[in-house]
């Protein structure tokens, strides 16, 4: 993008106009005295492309529009702004003209020009932004009103971060927060708080499974043998022909199975009681530790007390044994919830085997009664009586075998959910951490820390530490100090040397549009001429390398121009000196 001309249009004959303005290829410069229109025309520049630009009173009423031509991509285009309350523009390129409403509509037909697609953005009411040129243009545009306190001084601030937000954009990087993104975060919080809730829910399912369902792999096995074992009993007694033999046979069993399931019950049992009651013993040992480490904490305070030992209250004589008093305490809690858990497990265990007792026993006692009737009973009722023993035992283990799978498919359900809780982690990390490992981004940032330290020298800055350090905000600081601390011709220097390097900078790549930096009237009277141009002559420099093009605006130095540069001066008779701005009736003088 390439500046070419600048215009202002006149409120019909008695207002004030502009005659058309010719921009240096290199170098432009504006040098007059105060109060001559300087300011006007570098506000009008910016208001041309889309910034809210405060003309003063006698302006808006004098002047009707701007007009902005400049190249891009071999092209001319011109755009046109009516100096009304509404939005009114007009860009203008090979005859075709299209118009615009409001500010968005004409940022977004730039940008599109500019193959710079807008992000969009966080505003700072958390709500869906995207970029203006107005909100980029500051990087390139020193104004008088604000440029020379702040590094970045737009019109507004309505995106969140925007500072670094319009760096980033300005060249080319992704947006350290898109709006999108955060979307992404916010419902990624959303799914994590939700499978965090569904984990303890399984949890619970998988302990309250687990006090009643051995799931170890040799008693799966014993229970899949045992199955085998019981249809094929049914099945021999089925096909038996002595049929009372088979069911004696098959009863003894059953039987000698059933004893061996009890004492296998009673077992456990056993183990479970003597566990409960070591859980208990271990309960009472923490608790009289922490009732130990509690007394000797009180202990400590009525010894702190004594003035004689410590008589300032931040002497730090105990800081080291309180806070190991807090970390012993928090594990000793810790360990008495995970004691508490166990012994409720084994409670629920214990209650859950004495009815299984219960019912062994029962269910021996029925095997045996059935072995021990008259051998004249009826065959068929001892065959029957038999079969349904057996069939029984065999839907019990099939039964216990089902709770076995259901437990394996918690635990399965309990690792995926695990696994899904580890990926929305991950995805959570990278979206919170996005902008701090942008490799691209801090390659750019340092280049800029260098070429700031370069113009820092180059205007002789003084008093300022030239060890700058620029976070993932853009928020430049010189050793420990912001430039908020700065003032006076520090502070304008510091402010010339940032927008210099980032300008410098920006410029390396021939691809980027905004090849322009706007100085808008640095301050004389705390800037040495000497100073400001050595500046000026070395940004020169960079232009003539990197193809940019500088508008400095002075009252009081009186820059040397080039070949292909261009002076403004006023050219129209004021009441007092010459103006900038004029009647349409009175001939201008020629410009330089």
């Amino acid at each position: 993008m390439k500046l070419i001309s600048l215009k202002i249009i006149s409120r019909g004959i008695r207002g004030w106009e502009s005659p058309e303005l010719l921009f240096g290829d290199r170098t432009t410069s504006l040098y007059a005295p105060n109060g001559s229109g300087k300011t006007p025309l570098l506000q009008a520049l910016a208001f041309s492309l889309g910034f809210s630009s405060k003309f003063r009173e006698d302006i808006r009423e004098h002047c009707e529009s701007t007009e902005l031509s400049f190249e891009f991509n071999s092209n001319i285009y011109t755009i046109k702004r009516k100096l009304t309350s509404d939005f009114n523009a007009e860009l203008i390129c090979k005859e075709r003209s299209y118009k615009f409403f409001s500010e968005g509509e004409l940022s977004k037909a730039l940008f599109d020009l500019f193959s710079m697609p807008p992000p969009v953005l966080i505003s700072a009411s958390r709500l869906p932004a995207s970029p203006y040129v107005s909100t980029i243009l500051p990087i390139f545009y020193v104004r008088q009103d604000g440029g020379y306190i702040d590094p970045y001084s737009p019109p507004a601030k309505f995106i969140s971060d925007q500072f670094v937000e319009m760096i980033r954009f300005a060249f080319g990087l992704p947006p350290k927060r898109s709006y999108n993104s955060q979307k992404e975060l916010i419902k990624a919080k959303e799914s994590l708080e939700s499978i965090q809730r569904r984990l303890v829910l399984q949890q619970n399912l998988i302990l309250e499974a687990s006090a009643s369902v051995d799931d170890s792999p040799i008693n799966e096995e014993k229970l899949r043998n045992k199955s085998t074992q019981l249809a094929k009993q049914v099945e021999e007694l089925r096909e038996s022909v002595d049929t009372n033999g088979a069911a004696d046979n098959a009863l003894i069993e059953l039987l000698q199975s059933k004893e061996e399931q009890i004492r296998s019950t009673r077992r456990q049992y056993n183990d479970l009681r003597l566990r409960l009651i070591g859980i208990e013993s271990i309960r009472s040992e923490i608790k009289g530790e922490i009732a130990t480490l509690s007394l000797n904490e009180e202990s400590k305070r009525v010894f702190e007390s004594f003035l004689d030992i410590c008589n300032r209250s931040d002497c730090g004589l105990f800081a080291t044994s309180a806070q190991s008093y807090a970390k012993n305490l928090v594990y000793l809690k810790d360990q008495i919830k995970d004691i508490e858990t166990n012994a409720r497990k084994a409670e629920l265990q214990i209650s859950i085997l004495e009815q299984n007792l219960i019912d062994q026993e029962r269910e021996r006692a029925l095997i045996s009664s059935k072995m021990k009737q008259p051998e004249n009973q009826n065959i068929t009722s001892q065959l029957i009586s038999a079969v349904q023993s057996i069939t029984k035992e065999l839907v019990e283990t099939e039964q216990e075998l089902a709770a076995i799978k259901r437990l394996n498919d918690l635990k399965v359900k309990y690792v995926n959910l695990s696994n899904d809780r580890s990926h929305i982690q991950d995805s959570i990390a990278n979206l919170t951490n996005s902008a701090r490992s942008d490799l691209q981004f801090s390659q750019i940032k340092q280049q800029i820390r260098e070429l700031t330290v370069k113009w820092m020298d180059v205007l002789n800055t003084p008093n300022a530490s030239r060890q700058v350090n620029i976070d993932a905000d853009f928020k430049i600081s010189f050793g420990n100090e912001t430039i908020d601390v700065f003032t006076g011709s520090t502070r304008n220097r510091l402010i010339l040397a940032i927008h210099a390097a980032i300008f410098e900078e920006y410029l390396s790549v021939a691809s980027r549009p905004f090849r322009f930096l706007i100085l808008d009237t640095p301050k004389q009277n705390e800037l040495s001429s000497e100073d400001l141009s050595n500046f000026l002559h070395k940004l020169q420099d960079v232009c003539d390398k990197k193809g940019g093009q500088i508008i400095i605006s002075a009252t009081e130095y009186h820059h040397d121009i080039g070949a292909n540069d261009r002076e403004w001066r006023p050219q129209y008779q004021g009441a007092k000196q010459p103006m900038y701005l004029g009647p349409p009736h009175e001939t201008p003088q020629p410009t330089f």
